[in-house]
C-alpha cells in the first residue's frame, strides 16, 4: 500500500489536488485570465449558441442577468491592484441564477470547440437544470476543470516510461495547477499535450513495443487531432513523432505513412476550424477602445514586410524574455500579481533537476542532433504561429504585444525532454526536488492571498 503511495502519478495526483483545491477556493470569482469569456461561452452551448450572438454590430451572448451582475462586482478588480472586499463574495453568494430574466452581455468571445470544455460545459448544463447560483456554478466548474486536468496528467506520468519526474515537477508548477483550478481551457490542453509526449516516449522507449501496432497507430493520430482542435498553433508540436525509431515500423512508407496520415487528418480539422470561425465577425470592446486594423489588412502587411517582421519578433523575444522567464512559471490573475523573481528561477532549477533525475529501473535515452533539431522546429513553428496570432488580435505596440507566459508553458517539456547526459539518481534528491516545488506552491497561494486579501 505504501509503495502505491510513492509511486509518481499517486504523489502528482495528491500534490495537485491539494493544492489546486486551495488555489479555486481563495481565488476570488472572473480573477483568473479570460474566466467570464469561457464560462459565458459555456452558457452559450447550453443555450445552442456554438458561437456567439450580436446585437448592434457588438458579439456577445444572451445570460442570465445575475450573471452580468456578479461579473460587475469582480470586474473592476482584473486589472487593478487594489484587493476584493470579503464581503463582496458574500453578496455575489446570494445572487440567484434566475434564469429567464436575461440580458445582453457584450464579451469578447473565444474560438473554442466544446472539445475544450468537456465535460464542463454538461456539468454547467445539469447545474443550470437546477437553478444552481452564478457563484456556485464557478467554483463547481473550477474544480470539474481541476478533475479533467488530473486525470490527463495521471495517464500521461502512468504511460511515459522515462521522464516521470519531469512530467511531475512541471505538472504541479504553480501556473499549470492555477490555470487548471480555474474556469479554463489551459488545464485540458495542457493535459492532452503531456499525453501526446507521454505516449510518444512510450511508443519510442518502452521495450515492450516492438512493433508499432495499428491501434497505436490511430491513438497516436487521435491525440494529434485533438491537439489540433484544443489549440491549432500547438499543432506542430507532433513533430516529437521523429524519436520514435523508424525501426519499430513495418517500412520506411508505413512510418512516413502514420506521420503524414495524422497531419491531414489534424490540418483538415485545424482548416475547418478556423473557416468556421472566420466566417462570422462582429465589433469587440477591445478592438474599439483600440481602434485596431482588420485582420486580412493586419496579415497584408505582415506578408508585404516579412523582413520586418522578423525582426519584430525577435524585438519581442529581448524585450519579453526575462518577463516569459518568471510569467511561465506562476502568474496570477491577468498576469499583474507574480510570485518573487528569485522564486520563478528557483522552479527552473528544480525542473533541470527533474529532467536529469533518473527513477528506479528508468533507462538512459539519447536523441540524434536530427531527432534534437526536429522537435525544436517544431516548438519555433508553433511559437511563430501563437505569435503571429496574438499580433492579429492585439496590434497595439511596436513589438507585438499580448503574449502571456501560459501561451509557451507547454514548450518547456517538449524542449527540456531532449536533454540528457547528466544523471541524478537517489531518494534523497528525488525528496529535495519535490520539497522545492511545495515551497514554490506554498509561495504561490501566499501571493494569491495577498494579491487579493
Amino acid at each position: 500500500m505504501i509503495k502505491k503511495l510513492f509511486k509518481i502519478e499517486n504523489i502528482f495526483l495528491i500534490t495537485a489536488l491539494v493544492w489546486g483545491v486551495l488555489f479555486l477556493l481563495v481565488n476570488p470569482p472572473f480573477q483568473a485570465p479570460d474566466e467570464p469569456e469561457h464560462m459565458f461561452k459555456m452558457w452559450g452551448y447550453t443555450e445552442n449558441s456554438y458561437r456567439f450572438k450580436i446585437k448592434d454590430g457588438w458579439a456577445g451572448q444572451i445570460l442570465p442577468a445575475n450573471f452580468d451582475v456578479l461579473y460587475q462586482v469582480y470586474d473592476n478588480y482584473r486589472m487593478s491592484s487594489d484587493p476584493i472586499p470579503f464581503k463582496n463574495t458574500i453578496t455575489a453568494a446570494a445572487l440567484p441564477l434566475d434564469k429567464d430574466n436575461t440580458t445582453f452581455v457584450r464579451f469578447t468571445p473565444s474560438s473554442y470547440t466544446p472539445v475544450s470544455y468537456f465535460p464542463s460545459f454538461i456539468v454547467l448544463w445539469v447545474m443550470k437544470i437546477f437553478n444552481a447560483s452564478p457563484i456556485f456554478m464557478m467554483y463547481i466548474l473550477r474544480f470539474c476543470s481541476l478533475l479533467v486536468y488530473l486525470a490527463l496528467i495521471y495517464c500521461a506520468i502512468k504511460i511515459t516510461p522515462v521522464k516521470k519526474y519531469l512530467f511531475l515537477i512541471f505538472s504541479i508548477m504553480p501556473l499549470c495547477v492555477y490555470q487548471a483550478a480555474s474556469i479554463s481551457t489551459d488545464g485540458i490542453t495542457f493535459g492532452v499535450l503531456m499525453i501526446l509526449l507521454a505516449y510518444t516516449l512510450k511508443l519510442a522507449y518502452d521495450d515492450g513495443i516492438e512493433k508499432i501496432s495499428l491501434k497505436q497507430k490511430i491513438i497516436w493520430s487521435v491525440l494529434c487531432v485533438v491537439t489540433g482542435i484544443l489549440k491549432f498553433a500547438y499543432l506542430p508540436l507532433i513533430l516529437i513523432y521523429f524519436l520514435i525509431p523508424k525501426e519499430k515500423f513495418n517500412t520506411t512508407k508505413d512510418y512516413a505513412r502514420t506521420f503524414l496520415t495524422a497531419c491531414a487528418l489534424s490540418s483538415v480539422v485545424v482548416c475547418v476550424f478556423l473557416v468556421f470561425n472566420a466566417s462570422a465577425s462582429a465589433f469587440t470592446k477591445y478592438a474599439y477602445d483600440n481602434h485596431l486594423l482588420s485582420h486580412s489588412q493586419v496579415l497584408k502587411n505582415t506578408l508585404s514586410h516579412p523582413v520586418d517582421y522578423i525582426f519584430a519578433i525577435l524585438k519581442t523575444v529581448k524585450h519579453l524574455f526575462w518577463f516569459m522567464s518568471k510569467n511561465m512559471i506562476s502568474s496570477i490573475g491577468i498576469t499583474l500579481a507574480m510570485i518573487p523573481p528569485q522564486t520563478a528561477y528557483l522552479y527552473w532549477v528544480l525542473l533541470f533537476a527533474a529532467t536529469f533525475y533518473k527513477t528506479d529501473n528508468e533507462k538512459n535515452i539519447t536523441f540524434s542532433i536530427k531527432q534534437i533539431l526536429l522537435v525544436l522546429t517544431g516548438v519555433l513553428i508553433s511559437f511563430f504561429i501563437m505569435i503571429t496570432a496574438v499580433h492579429l488580435i492585439y496590434q497595439t505596440k511596436d513589438y507585438i504585444f499580448g503574449i502571456q507566459g501560459r501561451y509557451l508553458t507547454p514548450f518547456i517539456p517538449f524542449v527540456l525532454i531532449l536533454l540528457s547526459g547528466l544523471c541524478l539518481k537517489g531518494k534523497t534528491t528525488g525528496a529535495l526536488i519535490f520539497l522545492g516545488s511545495q515551497y514554490v506552491l506554498f509561495v504561490t497561494l501566499i501571493t494569491i492571498i495577498n494579491r487579493y486579501y
